[in-house]
């Protein structure tokens, strides 16, 4: 089954739902709406050009979805102190309101901070406006491995904090992508809902030609990233391992070893949820091509948010340590330099977040969507 006929199968169109047979637009949460943040215009296009195209599929007498915030109308205004300000364009009284926003990007020049402000910002205007539900979508959830403190180390849990204020602003719900730690999900409880697609499924499908290989291993980058890849190796009938490293005081990655069994393997899928330097990713990709002696080695890294200066060390792994494909997807709006690297593979998150939103539209479990993972 492909990508674009699993998520079909379980769209639901309007008029399977009672109270669209009057008002199309309408669900239990509210008529549908579309809101784009500066920083998530281009996500909420592309969500909402799948949702239509899902709904013309369908025979859907709804045509299309309304979006608020596009490059020639962003919703927020920036004044010449620096201050900004969200303006609604139309209604949205009534409205089960989905705001999208890239935290994390490269394109406008803007903070994690700034990002995080205008998306509070959107989200209080359009509570202040009598949006009856708010979701807030993110593919990738800032602050994210702040989820606790570091041992011996004066923190917080900024993580925490971010989630607080969406709550303070007004927000119903979070849909995210690949979180970084289970850890995450108690944190909303119970003011908020959290909707963490879990990425599992897309990964399946990339490698599905390595299934069922008893020389292929699995293998994470850390143990914090254990539990993620024990699933995706079971999922595959593949065995796993962890790679073995520390941070030194200038927060260096050293790499100790790999736990594991790494008897009579030549290939490896390497899976992580992100990386910001590639260190980790490197320092594993030489120890398992010259230590292990793994002839090709595969990658799947989530979010993609690495800066220009380390790219290097993608080409290096690439040129010179065995790397053979390199997946990553478009959480973080890639880089054009990554764009340009033919080893590195875009995964597009659009149609996975359009029948995600169209199952919480309707009240719909978001786990039908994805249930043949273990079937796979």
């Amino acid at each position: 089954m492909t990508n674009t006929d699993r998520y079909s199968q379980h769209f639901i169109s309007p008029e399977q739902f009672d109270i669209t047979k009057k008002k199309p637009l309408f669900g239990p949460n509210g008529w549908i709406l579309f809101v784009a943040c500066n920083s998530g215009i281009q996500l909420g296009q592309d969500v909402k050009n799948e949702y239509q195209r899902m709904l013309k599929e369908n025979n859907s007498e709804l045509k299309e979805v309304p979006l608020l915030g596009t490059n020639q109308n962003p919703i927020t205004s920036i004044f010449e102190d620096s201050e900004t300000c969200p303006r609604l364009s139309c209604h949205v009284a009534g409205s089960n309101a989905y705001v999208f926003q890239c935290v994390h990007e490269n394109i406008s020049g803007n903070s994690v901070n700034e990002n995080i402000q205008q998306l509070l910002q959107v989200i209080r205007t359009l509570r202040a406006h009598r949006a009856q539900t708010i979701t807030v979508v993110t593919p990738y959830a800032p602050y994210s491995r702040q989820d606790k403190p570091t041992f011996m180390q004066r923190e917080a849990t900024h993580f925490r904090l971010f989630v607080d204020q969406l709550k303070i602003s007004g927000a119903d719900n979070h849909l995210t992508y690949h979180p970084h730690a289970l850890s995450l999900y108690g944190l909303y409880e119970p003011d908020m809902k959290v909707i963490a697609l879990s990425g599992l499924d897309l990964f399946i499908d990339v490698f599905s030609f390595l299934k069922n290989q008893p020389n292929t291993v699995v293998v994470s980058t850390d143990s914090g990233g254990a539990k993620f890849t024990i699933h995706y190796a079971e999922a595959m009938n593949l065995s796993h391992a962890i790679g073995n490293k520390f941070r030194s005081k200038k927060d260096e990655t050293q790499m100790i070893g790999i736990i594991g069994d790494m008897e009579n393997k030549e290939k490896a899928i390497i899976t992580d949820d992100e990386t910001v330097t590639g260190s980790s990713f490197l320092n594993v990709v030489k120890a398992l091509h010259h230590k292990y002696g793994i002839k090709e080695i595969y990658a799947a890294i989530t979010h993609m948010k690495i800066r220009k200066h380390h790219i290097s060390k993608l080409i290096e792994a690439h040129q010179q340590h065995g790397l053979v494909q390199l997946h990553v997807t478009d959480s973080i709006p890639p880089l054009e330099e990554i764009k340009q690297l033919d080893f590195i593979h875009i995964h597009s998150l659009a149609q996975r977040f359009a029948s995600t939103i169209n199952r919480l539209h309707y009240n719909q479990s978001v786990s039908e969507v994805f249930y043949d993972l273990k079937n796979k």
